[in-house]
């Protein structure tokens, strides 16, 4: 498979996709976005590989959607949007239903900001370990608009619903830490000892047996995720889409990013 702003290796049995499009803070590309999901349904059939790591190049392991398509798509440019096109969604063929459905271990190394549906992203792997320079934030609603990358069904059920409303709400940034209290990530190391650690992680669990350890993936997600409430919940993340990205304060939030300013809402 031909790769782009995606690096992979294998490091003997544990197989490393890293995000890397560290110039835009690896946010998500159509070809990266494409590429992760391939190498993951690849993984998933080769039998050499126990154990997946996904983490990111640079100050970000993802940033969410790229900026400038948001304006695209919203006519925050000033240029008419595109009419909506009318697409069925298949989110079983999403990160949050493939990851889920992917048997072997998935472990995501967040290496620095996980923000918007980049945060979304770092959910969807079955552990993560933070660096220390990690930092998380629902930052969609600061732009107006409403969360997706599949925030809407992971951090409630991670957190608790009225700390997943307070993140949503305020767009507040959570360092490391405060992401290892609230339970967000399994562990917490040194910026430098992320990998080092990670892959040491990976290669225990990839030394164990394999079958027990898939079977008991799939009975964990089956009763704590199950597949038909996963694709209900990214459906209405994308119908959802489609009504947000006709609203004044959409356009307004991408604007204001993009002059790099505090936007002025007005709730319609």
């Amino acid at each position: 498979m031909e790769l782009e702003d995606l690096l992979f290796e294998k490091d003997g049995d544990v197989g490393v996709i890293t995000l890397n499009r560290p110039d835009r803070m690896n946010a998500m590309s159509s070809a990266m976005t494409q590429g992760m999901l391939g190498l993951v349904r690849e993984l998933r059939e080769d039998d050499d590989v126990k154990v997946i790591v996904l983490t990111g190049v640079g100050r970000a392991f993802c940033t969410g959607a790229d900026v400038g398509g948001l304006a695209q798509r919203t006519g925050a440019n000033g240029e008419a949007p595109p009419p909506p096109s009318v697409r069925l969604p298949h989110p079983e063929e999403g990160a949050q239903v493939l990851f889920a459905k992917c048997d072997k271990p998935i472990i995501g190394a967040i290496n620095g900001f996980a923000v918007g549906a980049g945060f979304g992203l770092a959910l969807a792997p079955d552990i993560r370990i933070a660096s220390s320079a990690a930092k998380f934030g629902v930052v969609q609603t600061q732009r107006g608009r409403r969360p997706d990358g599949g925030l809407n069904f992971q951090l409630p059920r991670i957190v608790g619903m009225q700390k997943a409303l307070e993140l949503m709400w305020t767009g507040e940034l959570i360092d490391a830490q405060e992401a290892l209290r609230l339970g967000l990530v399994l562990r917490v190391v040194e910026h430098e000892d992320l990998m080092r650690e990670t892959l040491a992680f990976a290669h225990r669990i990839a030394k164990g047996p394999s079958v027990a350890q898939q079977l008991a993936k799939r009975m964990v997600y089956k009763t704590m995720f199950p597949e038909n409430e996963l694709i209900a919940a990214a459906e209405m993340e994308y119908y959802s889409g489609l009504v947000i990205n006709a609203t004044e304060d959409a356009k307004e939030g991408v604007r204001a990013f993009m002059e790099k300013r505090e936007p002025v809402f007005k709730g319609r």
